[in-house]
């Protein structure tokens, strides 16, 4: 199926669409919301925390690492005016973290924060706006009151639905045992999938970046036409591709290091050394758990650069030669759009937006998860065959050059807008 949306509908006669659009963090809710706000069609956006750099006190920061990861709290295109915060819930949260002493109890900090943001939102929602756009686990008592109101109701997969989450991970677990304490999302209480579930039911449509998230949800029980995928853009002046590659063949790695992302596949694969002499680069942080990589480091030549920021990112990514991301739970990977952009090849899993953007054999490879051998081999290809790997790259680098940040932003709108068409539709019929 394609994931590129319907052709342009910015000219359609959306009445007075203000769309509200929520989440306890970032995520995607920047640039959603300034799709929307690009038409006129922007009620609010409420996110937990908000940092507009420009306006007092956050503009007597200094430069340095601390204004780097309030920069990630703002986009400077959005009108602050439409912008509300909720930050107590998040604030006391990160207060009694120290407290939380088990990873379930601060997973279900994480649950409890969605829960009273999400009542937050849901006792404005007529002020925010008459079109509710939610993330999953902090919508339910929005959508609740929208279906109460008559507005429609959006919400955000932004990964594969938890309940396929457990079971692969719970697979993971046992086959990596050394690694289980670095997975992620492999853990909900009842009433977590419960909510879950019912946010799925009230919402309108689901919006998604991957067929992999939309099969999830299929899978347990979500009727197909009621899911869309748009795929994210990818920045072209920030990741492009280049000819000038490090001396060493380099396999970049994107991401934290997690089992979740099947970091360990890629680790035996190395280790088994199927190409002599090759460097792992590591661009990424072991977020949970211990560092996967640290047992594997007398048997791989590995490189560290630490948590970077998305510019040197794009420096280094297109010196590399293939990114591999042999992913087991992911909602889209914005590093595989990422390397593609930077003219390398990929090789993924299935389980990611890999098959949305890959043509398998053409422009990356597609392997099985779990298949070691099948990274071994494609790794070998890559550097016994380096000009067809270099034209591979480009033919990567081509198919995503036109998914930008506003080539998503125009889809992502076209989308809210036809929600908003059919609703009046309806109500027109009714």
């Amino acid at each position: 199926m394609s994931v590129v949306g319907p052709m342009p509908r910015q000219d359609r006669d959306l009445g007075d669409l203000r769309a509200v659009v929520f989440a306890t963090t970032p995520l995607g809710i920047f640039q959603q919301s300034l799709a929307l706000q690009e038409r006129g069609q922007l009620g609010m956006m409420a996110v937990d925390f908000y940092c507009d750099l420009s306006r007092l006190p956050y503009s007597l920061v200094p430069a340095g690492k601390v204004r780097s990861q309030l920069a990630k709290r703002m986009l400077p295109q959005l009108d602050p005016r439409r912008v509300r915060i909720r930050p107590l819930p998040s604030v006391a949260l990160r207060l009694g973290a120290s407290l939380l002493r088990t990873r379930e109890r601060r997973q279900q900090g994480v649950f409890w924060v969605n829960g009273r943001f999400d009542a937050w939102v849901a006792s404005r929602l007529e002020a925010f706006g008459n079109l509710a756009f939610g993330y999953e686990s902090a919508s339910l008592f929005t959508f609740r009151r929208a279906k109460a109101l008559g507005i429609p109701t959006v919400l955000y997969q932004p990964i594969m639905c938890a309940e396929v989450a457990v079971a692969l991970l719970a697979e993971e677990a046992e086959r990596f045992p050394e690694l289980a304490d670095t997975l992620r999302y492999n853990w909900f209480p009842p009433e977590e999938i419960e909510r879950r579930h019912e946010e799925r039911e009230l919402a309108d449509v689901i919006v998604c970046a991957s067929t992999a998230t939309r099969r999830s949800l299929i899978e347990v029980g979500v009727p197909a036409h009621k899911i869309v995928v748009e795929p994210y853009g990818v920045d072209q002046e920030v990741f492009s591709p280049s000819t000038d590659k490090l001396d060493r063949f380099s396999v970049i790695w994107a991401s934290s290091f997690t089992q979740t992302k099947g970091m360990g596949y890629l680790l035996e694969a190395l280790v088994r050394d199927p190409v002599p002499g090759l460097e792992l680069v590591l661009a990424g942080y072991p977020a949970y758990g211990a560092d996967a990589v640290v047992p594997y480091e007398d048997r791989v030549q590995v490189r560290r650069l630490g948590k970077i920021g998305r510019p040197e990112l794009g420096r280094v990514m297109r010196r590399c030669h293939v990114h591999v991301f042999p992913t087991i739970v992911e909602g889209f990977g914005r590093n595989i759009i990422e390397a593609m952009a930077s003219g390398l090849p990929v090789i993924t899993t299935p389980n990611g937006a890999g098959p949305d953007l890959i043509e398998d054999g053409v422009t990356g490879f597609i392997v099985p998860i779990r298949d070691v051998d099948g990274i071994c081999e494609k790794l070998a290809w890559i550097a016994d065959h380096p000009a067809e790997a270099a034209a591979m790259g480009q033919r990567a680098s081509d198919r995503v050059a036109t998914l930008t940040p506003a080539d998503y932003r125009m889809r992502f709108a076209d989308r809210i807008g036809d929600v908003w068409t059919a609703k009046r539709v309806s109500t027109t019929h009714v």
